[in-house]
Protein backbone atom coordinates (compact mmCIF):
# COMPACT_ATOMS: atom_id res chain seq x y z
CA UNK A 1 0.00 0.00 0.00
CA UNK A 2 1.08 3.48 -0.92
CA UNK A 3 1.67 5.75 2.20
CA UNK A 4 3.08 8.89 0.49
CA UNK A 5 3.14 10.07 -2.76
CA UNK A 6 4.70 13.56 -4.49
CA UNK A 7 2.00 15.16 -6.73
CA UNK A 8 2.45 16.23 -10.18
CA UNK A 9 3.66 19.83 -8.82
CA UNK A 10 6.22 17.74 -6.51
CA UNK A 11 4.63 18.68 -3.45
CA UNK A 12 5.07 15.56 -1.27
CA UNK A 13 1.20 14.12 -0.21
CA UNK A 14 1.89 12.67 3.47
CA UNK A 15 0.77 9.61 4.66
CA UNK A 16 -2.77 8.01 4.08
CA UNK A 17 -4.90 8.44 7.42
CA UNK A 18 -5.03 4.49 7.47
CA UNK A 19 -0.86 4.23 7.39
CA UNK A 20 -1.30 7.10 10.03
CA UNK A 21 -3.57 5.45 12.52
CA UNK A 22 -1.63 1.80 11.35
CA UNK A 23 1.81 3.84 12.99
CA UNK A 24 -0.14 5.35 15.65
CA UNK A 25 -0.94 1.61 17.31
CA UNK A 26 2.70 0.30 16.45
CA UNK A 27 4.91 3.27 17.90
CA UNK A 28 2.28 4.70 20.30
CA UNK A 29 1.04 8.63 21.15
CA UNK A 30 3.45 11.05 20.18
CA UNK A 31 4.15 11.88 23.92
CA UNK A 32 6.14 11.68 26.79
CA UNK A 33 4.85 8.37 28.56
CA UNK A 34 3.49 10.24 32.26
CA UNK A 35 4.57 8.70 35.76
CA UNK A 36 1.97 6.73 37.35
CA UNK A 37 -0.16 8.62 40.01
CA UNK A 38 1.74 8.31 43.76
CA UNK A 39 -1.06 6.81 45.79
CA UNK A 40 -1.61 8.47 49.36
CA UNK A 41 -0.44 6.03 51.40
CA UNK A 42 3.17 6.31 49.03
CA UNK A 43 3.17 9.64 49.87
CA UNK A 44 2.22 9.66 53.70
CA UNK A 45 5.26 6.90 54.15
CA UNK A 46 7.72 9.27 51.98
CA UNK A 47 7.17 11.78 54.82
CA UNK A 48 7.00 9.61 57.81
CA UNK A 49 10.51 8.02 56.48
CA UNK A 50 12.52 11.37 57.51
CA UNK A 51 15.19 10.58 59.84
CA UNK A 52 13.73 13.70 62.59
CA UNK A 53 10.29 12.30 62.08
CA UNK A 54 10.69 8.77 62.57
CA UNK A 55 12.66 9.92 65.86
CA UNK A 56 9.74 11.80 67.21
CA UNK A 57 7.53 8.44 66.59
CA UNK A 58 10.45 6.61 68.63
CA UNK A 59 9.24 9.26 71.52
CA UNK A 60 5.60 8.77 70.86
CA UNK A 61 6.24 4.73 71.60
CA UNK A 62 8.25 5.95 74.76
CA UNK A 63 5.67 8.04 76.25
CA UNK A 64 3.43 5.86 75.73
CA UNK A 65 5.34 2.73 77.29
CA UNK A 66 5.63 5.03 80.46
CA UNK A 67 1.93 6.25 80.45
CA UNK A 68 2.79 9.72 79.33
CA UNK A 69 -0.33 10.23 77.30
CA UNK A 70 -0.64 14.66 77.00
CA UNK A 71 3.31 14.06 76.14
CA UNK A 72 2.22 11.60 73.57
CA UNK A 73 -0.89 13.37 72.05
CA UNK A 74 1.15 16.63 71.23
CA UNK A 75 4.40 14.97 69.87
CA UNK A 76 1.95 13.15 67.23
CA UNK A 77 0.02 15.89 66.76
CA UNK A 78 3.54 17.67 65.32
CA UNK A 79 3.98 15.05 63.18
CA UNK A 80 0.51 14.90 61.78
CA UNK A 81 0.83 18.44 61.04
CA UNK A 82 4.36 18.43 59.58
CA UNK A 83 2.93 14.93 57.15
CA UNK A 84 0.04 17.25 56.40
CA UNK A 85 1.58 20.10 55.40
CA UNK A 86 4.41 18.32 52.97
CA UNK A 87 1.29 15.78 51.41
CA UNK A 88 -0.72 19.01 50.53
CA UNK A 89 2.18 20.58 48.92
CA UNK A 90 3.22 17.89 47.02
CA UNK A 91 -0.38 17.29 45.64
CA UNK A 92 -0.87 20.78 45.40
CA UNK A 93 1.86 20.99 42.84
CA UNK A 94 1.37 17.80 41.10
CA UNK A 95 -2.28 19.19 39.94
CA UNK A 96 -0.77 22.49 39.30
CA UNK A 97 1.75 20.65 36.84
CA UNK A 98 -1.02 18.22 35.13
CA UNK A 99 -3.41 21.61 34.52
CA UNK A 100 -0.15 23.15 33.12
CA UNK A 101 0.36 20.16 31.00
CA UNK A 102 -3.12 19.48 29.88
CA UNK A 103 -3.33 23.56 28.66
CA UNK A 104 0.04 23.37 26.72
CA UNK A 105 -0.75 20.27 24.82
CA UNK A 106 0.25 21.57 21.22
CA UNK A 107 -1.04 20.97 17.70
CA UNK A 108 0.36 20.60 14.87
CA UNK A 109 -0.32 20.77 10.56
CA UNK A 110 0.53 17.54 8.62
CA UNK A 111 -0.36 17.08 5.09
CA UNK A 112 -2.46 13.60 5.00
CA UNK A 113 -3.63 12.50 2.20
CA UNK A 114 -3.03 15.27 -0.11
CA UNK A 115 -4.60 18.17 2.22
CA UNK A 116 -3.63 19.85 5.38
CA UNK A 117 -4.95 18.71 9.08
CA UNK A 118 -4.61 20.72 12.27
CA UNK A 119 -3.68 17.72 14.81
CA UNK A 120 -3.02 16.82 17.95
CA UNK A 121 0.75 16.65 18.61
CA UNK A 122 -0.09 13.40 20.23
CA UNK A 123 -1.50 11.88 17.08
CA UNK A 124 1.73 12.57 14.85
CA UNK A 125 3.31 9.44 13.77
CA UNK A 126 6.96 8.48 12.17
CA UNK A 127 6.60 9.52 8.31
CA UNK A 128 4.10 12.48 8.72
CA UNK A 129 4.68 15.46 6.95
CA UNK A 130 4.88 18.48 8.92
CA UNK A 131 3.78 22.32 7.90
CA UNK A 132 5.75 24.66 10.05
CA UNK A 133 5.60 28.47 10.02
CA UNK A 134 6.06 31.25 12.81
CA UNK A 135 5.24 30.81 16.11
CA UNK A 136 4.78 27.19 15.89
CA UNK A 137 5.75 24.58 18.44
CA UNK A 138 7.63 21.43 16.78
CA UNK A 139 5.87 18.37 17.90
CA UNK A 140 8.42 15.80 16.74
CA UNK A 141 11.64 14.96 15.67
CA UNK A 142 11.64 15.39 11.74
CA UNK A 143 14.03 16.23 8.68
CA UNK A 144 13.65 19.36 6.97
CA UNK A 145 12.88 18.91 2.91
CA UNK A 146 11.79 22.39 2.49
CA UNK A 147 13.16 25.94 4.55
CA UNK A 148 13.02 29.49 3.28
CA UNK A 149 14.45 31.73 5.89
CA UNK A 150 13.69 29.26 9.29
CA UNK A 151 14.43 30.50 12.40
CA UNK A 152 14.43 28.16 15.61
CA UNK A 153 14.84 29.20 18.85
CA UNK A 154 16.15 25.79 20.56
CA UNK A 155 16.50 27.14 24.01
CA UNK A 156 14.86 24.70 25.66
CA UNK A 157 16.82 21.94 24.58
CA UNK A 158 20.55 23.53 24.35
CA UNK A 159 20.55 26.54 26.92
CA UNK A 160 21.47 28.66 23.73
CA UNK A 161 19.66 31.84 23.67
CA UNK A 162 20.46 32.80 19.95
CA UNK A 163 17.83 31.56 17.56
CA UNK A 164 19.37 29.11 14.41
CA UNK A 165 18.80 29.04 11.35
CA UNK A 166 17.74 26.41 9.60
CA UNK A 167 18.46 24.60 6.31
CA UNK A 168 17.20 21.84 3.77
CA UNK A 169 18.37 18.55 5.25
CA UNK A 170 18.77 19.61 8.99
CA UNK A 171 16.97 18.09 11.87
CA UNK A 172 14.54 19.79 13.92
CA UNK A 173 13.87 18.17 17.64
CA UNK A 174 10.81 18.65 19.10
CA UNK A 175 10.10 21.00 21.84
CA UNK A 176 12.24 24.09 19.66
CA UNK A 177 9.66 27.40 18.02
CA UNK A 178 9.86 28.77 15.00
CA UNK A 179 10.71 32.19 15.32
CA UNK A 180 11.06 32.85 11.62
CA UNK A 181 10.36 31.61 7.86
CA UNK A 182 8.71 28.60 7.38
CA UNK A 183 9.63 25.14 6.31
CA UNK A 184 8.24 21.31 5.60
CA UNK A 185 9.89 18.51 7.85
CA UNK A 186 9.13 14.66 7.56
CA UNK A 187 9.13 13.18 10.65
CA UNK A 188 11.67 11.13 12.21
CA UNK A 189 11.26 9.97 15.92
CA UNK A 190 8.05 10.60 18.31
CA UNK A 191 7.30 10.26 22.11
CA UNK A 192 10.10 8.52 24.33
CA UNK A 193 12.35 8.35 20.89
CA UNK A 194 12.72 12.09 20.70
CA UNK A 195 15.40 14.29 21.90
CA UNK A 196 12.72 15.54 24.65
CA UNK A 197 11.71 11.81 25.60
CA UNK A 198 15.20 11.13 25.86
CA UNK A 199 16.07 13.91 28.29
CA UNK A 200 12.76 12.93 30.27
CA UNK A 201 13.66 9.65 30.25
CA UNK A 202 17.37 10.89 31.57
CA UNK A 203 15.45 12.92 34.13
CA UNK A 204 13.16 10.24 35.59
CA UNK A 205 13.49 9.18 39.22
CA UNK A 206 16.35 11.48 39.83
CA UNK A 207 15.57 12.71 43.25
CA UNK A 208 18.80 13.37 45.21
CA UNK A 209 17.93 14.76 48.80
CA UNK A 210 18.43 18.29 49.10
CA UNK A 211 21.47 20.16 51.31
CA UNK A 212 18.75 20.39 54.09
CA UNK A 213 17.78 16.90 53.74
CA UNK A 214 20.94 15.57 54.32
CA UNK A 215 21.89 18.28 57.39
CA UNK A 216 18.41 17.35 59.18
CA UNK A 217 18.69 13.45 58.30
CA UNK A 218 22.57 13.71 60.11
CA UNK A 219 21.33 15.23 62.98
CA UNK A 220 18.50 12.94 62.93
CA UNK A 221 21.15 9.91 63.42
CA UNK A 222 22.93 12.26 65.64
CA UNK A 223 20.31 12.42 68.25
CA UNK A 224 19.65 8.81 68.54
CA UNK A 225 22.70 7.36 68.74
CA UNK A 226 23.44 10.13 71.46
CA UNK A 227 19.62 9.68 73.29
CA UNK A 228 20.29 6.32 73.28
CA UNK A 229 23.83 6.06 75.09
CA UNK A 230 22.92 8.35 77.54
CA UNK A 231 19.83 6.64 78.39
CA UNK A 232 21.79 3.43 78.35
CA UNK A 233 24.55 5.12 80.74
CA UNK A 234 22.07 6.66 83.19
CA UNK A 235 20.53 3.24 83.04
CA UNK A 236 23.87 1.48 84.10
CA UNK A 237 24.52 3.91 86.69
CA UNK A 238 21.01 3.85 88.56
CA UNK A 239 21.29 0.29 88.60
CA UNK A 240 24.99 0.25 90.27
CA UNK A 241 23.91 2.62 92.80
CA UNK A 242 21.37 -0.09 93.85
CA UNK A 243 18.20 1.91 92.10
CA UNK A 244 15.12 -0.11 91.53
CA UNK A 245 15.28 -1.70 87.67
CA UNK A 246 11.36 -0.20 86.95
CA UNK A 247 12.48 3.42 88.10
CA UNK A 248 15.64 3.77 86.26
CA UNK A 249 13.80 2.08 83.07
CA UNK A 250 10.77 5.37 83.40
CA UNK A 251 13.97 7.59 84.11
CA UNK A 252 15.86 6.54 80.84
CA UNK A 253 12.95 6.60 78.87
CA UNK A 254 11.94 9.89 80.13
CA UNK A 255 14.87 11.30 79.21
CA UNK A 256 15.07 9.78 75.85
CA UNK A 257 12.02 11.85 75.31
CA UNK A 258 12.95 14.89 77.01
CA UNK A 259 16.06 14.86 74.33
CA UNK A 260 13.93 14.92 71.07
CA UNK A 261 13.34 18.54 69.91
CA UNK A 262 9.75 17.73 68.85
CA UNK A 263 9.02 21.67 67.60
CA UNK A 264 12.02 20.76 64.72
CA UNK A 265 10.40 19.23 62.08
CA UNK A 266 6.93 21.65 62.80
CA UNK A 267 9.43 24.94 62.14
CA UNK A 268 11.50 23.64 58.98
CA UNK A 269 8.33 22.54 57.51
CA UNK A 270 6.64 25.66 58.45
CA UNK A 271 9.12 27.94 57.13
CA UNK A 272 9.40 26.36 53.97
CA UNK A 273 5.95 26.40 53.52
CA UNK A 274 6.27 29.96 54.22
CA UNK A 275 9.08 30.06 51.02
CA UNK A 276 6.90 27.83 48.79
CA UNK A 277 4.49 30.45 49.10
CA UNK A 278 6.34 33.11 48.27
CA UNK A 279 7.69 31.50 45.40
CA UNK A 280 4.53 31.18 43.99
CA UNK A 281 3.64 34.70 44.08
CA UNK A 282 6.42 35.16 41.33
CA UNK A 283 4.92 32.21 39.67
CA UNK A 284 7.40 29.56 40.15
CA UNK A 285 5.98 25.82 41.55
CA UNK A 286 7.79 23.86 43.95
CA UNK A 287 6.66 20.26 43.83
CA UNK A 288 8.60 19.45 47.35
CA UNK A 289 9.28 21.80 50.18
CA UNK A 290 12.75 21.04 50.68
CA UNK A 291 13.55 22.04 47.06
CA UNK A 292 12.97 25.56 48.99
CA UNK A 293 15.80 25.65 50.50
CA UNK A 294 18.15 24.09 47.30
CA UNK A 295 18.86 27.61 45.77
CA UNK A 296 19.76 29.38 49.16
CA UNK A 297 22.34 26.41 49.01
CA UNK A 298 24.32 27.91 45.73
CA UNK A 299 27.46 28.98 45.99
CA UNK A 300 28.44 28.87 43.11
CA UNK A 301 26.83 29.77 39.61
CA UNK A 302 29.16 28.13 35.93
CA UNK A 303 27.84 29.27 32.69
CA UNK A 304 29.14 29.21 29.44
CA UNK A 305 29.90 32.42 26.93
CA UNK A 306 26.35 32.04 25.59
CA UNK A 307 24.52 33.01 28.52
CA UNK A 308 22.75 29.62 29.27
CA UNK A 309 21.10 31.85 32.12
CA UNK A 310 19.79 34.22 30.16
CA UNK A 311 15.89 35.12 29.78
CA UNK A 312 16.29 34.45 26.07
CA UNK A 313 15.71 38.63 25.59
CA UNK A 314 17.76 40.70 23.99
CA UNK A 315 17.92 44.74 24.46
CA UNK A 316 19.37 47.39 22.36
CA UNK A 317 21.76 49.34 24.95
CA UNK A 318 23.97 51.70 22.51
CA UNK A 319 23.09 53.24 19.02
CA UNK A 320 26.29 54.85 16.97
CA UNK A 321 25.17 56.92 14.00
CA UNK A 322 27.95 59.12 12.41
CA UNK A 323 26.33 62.19 13.96
CA UNK A 324 25.59 60.69 17.32
CA UNK A 325 26.14 58.21 19.43
CA UNK A 326 23.55 57.21 22.48
CA UNK A 327 22.50 54.89 25.22
CA UNK A 328 19.37 53.56 25.63
CA UNK A 329 17.81 52.92 29.40
CA UNK A 330 14.93 50.12 29.96
CA UNK A 331 14.80 46.45 29.96
CA UNK A 332 12.87 43.83 28.14
CA UNK A 333 10.72 44.33 25.27
CA UNK A 334 9.07 47.00 27.10
CA UNK A 335 9.10 49.89 25.09
CA UNK A 336 9.66 52.58 28.21
CA UNK A 337 13.09 54.41 28.08
CA UNK A 338 14.90 57.12 26.77
CA UNK A 339 17.80 58.12 24.74
CA UNK A 340 21.01 59.36 26.46
CA UNK A 341 23.40 61.00 25.27
CA UNK A 342 26.34 61.57 27.69
CA UNK A 343 24.39 60.64 30.20
CA UNK A 344 21.39 63.23 29.71
CA UNK A 345 18.44 63.13 28.08
CA UNK A 346 19.00 63.25 23.96
CA UNK A 347 18.11 66.69 22.72
CA UNK A 348 15.64 66.73 19.72
CA UNK A 349 18.25 67.30 16.92
CA UNK A 350 19.69 64.45 18.09
CA UNK A 351 16.91 61.94 18.53
CA UNK A 352 16.93 62.53 14.29
CA UNK A 353 19.85 60.55 13.28
CA UNK A 354 18.89 58.00 15.89
CA UNK A 355 15.34 57.65 14.75
CA UNK A 356 15.86 57.51 10.89
CA UNK A 357 18.01 54.61 11.88
CA UNK A 358 15.88 53.01 13.59
CA UNK A 359 12.74 53.33 11.32
CA UNK A 360 15.17 51.53 8.67
CA UNK A 361 15.29 49.02 11.04
CA UNK A 362 11.74 48.81 12.31
CA UNK A 363 10.93 48.55 8.18
CA UNK A 364 13.23 45.76 8.11
CA UNK A 365 11.86 43.77 10.47
CA UNK A 366 9.36 40.84 10.50
CA UNK A 367 9.07 40.45 14.65
CA UNK A 368 5.73 42.03 16.55
CA UNK A 369 5.68 42.65 20.09
CA UNK A 370 2.33 41.78 22.28
CA UNK A 371 1.31 44.38 24.92
CA UNK A 372 0.36 42.95 28.35
CA UNK A 373 -2.69 40.63 28.29
CA UNK A 374 -5.03 43.05 30.76
CA UNK A 375 -7.00 39.79 31.99
CA UNK A 376 -3.82 38.12 32.85
CA UNK A 377 -1.70 40.07 35.92
CA UNK A 378 1.59 40.85 36.30
CA UNK A 379 2.35 39.83 32.55
CA UNK A 380 4.81 41.99 31.03
CA UNK A 381 5.69 42.70 26.90
CA UNK A 382 6.25 39.53 24.64
CA UNK A 383 7.85 39.26 21.25
CA UNK A 384 7.15 36.95 18.32
CA UNK A 385 9.98 36.60 15.95
CA UNK A 386 13.79 36.95 15.92
CA UNK A 387 14.62 38.15 19.39
CA UNK A 388 17.08 40.83 17.63
CA UNK A 389 14.65 42.36 15.25
CA UNK A 390 12.33 42.18 18.50
CA UNK A 391 14.76 44.12 19.85
CA UNK A 392 15.61 46.76 17.22
CA UNK A 393 11.71 47.03 17.41
CA UNK A 394 11.62 47.71 20.90
CA UNK A 395 14.35 50.67 20.95
CA UNK A 396 12.57 52.31 17.77
CA UNK A 397 9.61 52.78 20.56
CA UNK A 398 11.46 53.81 22.75
CA UNK A 399 13.00 56.83 20.44
CA UNK A 400 9.95 58.07 19.39
CA UNK A 401 9.88 56.08 16.11
CA UNK A 402 6.17 55.94 14.21
CA UNK A 403 4.70 52.12 14.80
CA UNK A 404 5.57 49.39 12.27
CA UNK A 405 1.68 49.89 11.40
CA UNK A 406 1.88 52.91 10.31
CA UNK A 407 5.44 53.05 8.62
CA UNK A 408 3.79 50.17 6.63
CA UNK A 409 0.91 52.69 5.63
CA UNK A 410 3.72 54.43 3.97
CA UNK A 411 6.01 52.96 3.43
CA UNK A 412 4.78 49.36 1.60
CA UNK A 413 6.97 46.10 1.73
CA UNK A 414 7.46 45.38 -2.10
CA UNK A 415 10.16 42.79 -1.80
CA UNK A 416 11.77 40.88 0.69
CA UNK A 417 15.49 39.22 0.89
CA UNK A 418 15.51 37.20 4.45
CA UNK A 419 18.17 37.93 6.75
CA UNK A 420 19.63 40.93 4.84
CA UNK A 421 17.38 43.65 3.83
CA UNK A 422 13.81 44.55 2.94
CA UNK A 423 13.03 46.67 -0.07
CA UNK A 424 10.53 49.67 0.78
CA UNK A 425 8.80 51.95 -1.45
Amino acid sequence: MTTSATASTGEVTGLTEVEAARRLARTGPNEVAAKKPVRLHSRILAQLRDPLIMVLLGAVALTLAIGDHPDAIVIALVIVVNTTVGVAQEIRADNAVAALSALSAPHARVRRDGSVHDVPAAVIVPGDVLLLGEGDIVAADAELTEASALLLDESMLTGESVPVDKDTGTVVSAGTVVVRGRGVATVTATGASSALGRIAALLDDRREPTPLQRRLAALGRVLAAVTLALCVLVFALGLLRGLPLGTMAVTAISLAVAAVPESLPAVVTLALALGARRMVARHALVRRLPAVETLGSVSVLATDKTGTLTEGRMVVQHVWTPQVSAELTGVGYEPEGEALVDGRPAREAELAPIRELLTVTALCNDATLRPPDPATPDTRWTALGDPMEAALLTAAAKTGCRTPTELSATRPRIGRHPSTACVDA
